[in-house]
């Protein structure tokens, strides 16, 4: 059961700017993509909420919600969150060559994927956020200047304290798959038993 605390934090928070959640497609309501796109905007810009500025609030801050769905596994038995994002590379996110920085990508996985989670503990009752345990990203193509990436992060494991979320980054206008990586992360909360 979500926490009455967590809850009512969701619900305060301001809107995301610049987030029109009739604009998101997924098979989850309006209201509900109104409130994930505030808690992305707030982990990764604080909203104006945070007296700490988070890292990388910059990149974290273009990163735009383009579908959300929460899934039914019938063979499992277990539900599934899925979150799509998309963001342009642009010079902040570079290396010297021109091309998206390794550690940018992990930094993006990051948010990404406890997108995921967090949708799917808002559809099942559970708070989905964590600290990060391990992270495991696996670098295949460059990702040029001006490319716009297509992230498509979901839930893979969320039972008690434990989290688990993968994530695909690929280039939208080839298909090229750039980046590709597990997360796993852990609730400080009280265990919840899906």
């Amino acid at each position: 059961m979500t926490p009455p605390a967590w809850e009512s934090f969701q619900h305060s928070l301001p809107a995301a700017p610049g987030v029109d959640a009739k604009q998101i497609r997924g098979n989850i309501s309006d209201k509900e993509k109104q409130v994930n796109a505030n808690l992305l905007a707030y982990f990764t810009t604080g909203s104006g909420v945070s007296p700490f500025p988070p890292f990388s609030s910059e990149i974290g801050g273009r990163l735009k919600i383009v579908e959300l769905n929460v899934w039914e596994n019938e063979r499992t038995g277990s539900a599934e969150g899925e979150a799509v994002l998309e963001i342009e590379v642009t010079e902040s996110m570079c290396n010297v060559y021109g091309t998206m920085h390794g550690g940018c990508a992990a930094y993006m996985l990051d948010p990404a994927t406890v997108a995921s989670v967090i949708l799917l503990g808002r559809a099942k009752g559970f708070d989905g956020t964590g600290v990060s345990q391990n992270m495991n990203v696996h670098w295949h193509h460059p990702a040029s200047l001006g490319a716009t990436l297509t992230i498509t992060t979901r839930s893979v494991f969320a039972d008690g304290r434990a989290r688990l979320a993968r994530c695909e980054m690929r280039d939208k206008s080839t298909g090229k798959l750039i980046v590709s990586g597990s997360h796993g992360f852990l609730n400080a909360g009280r265990a919840t038993k899906l």
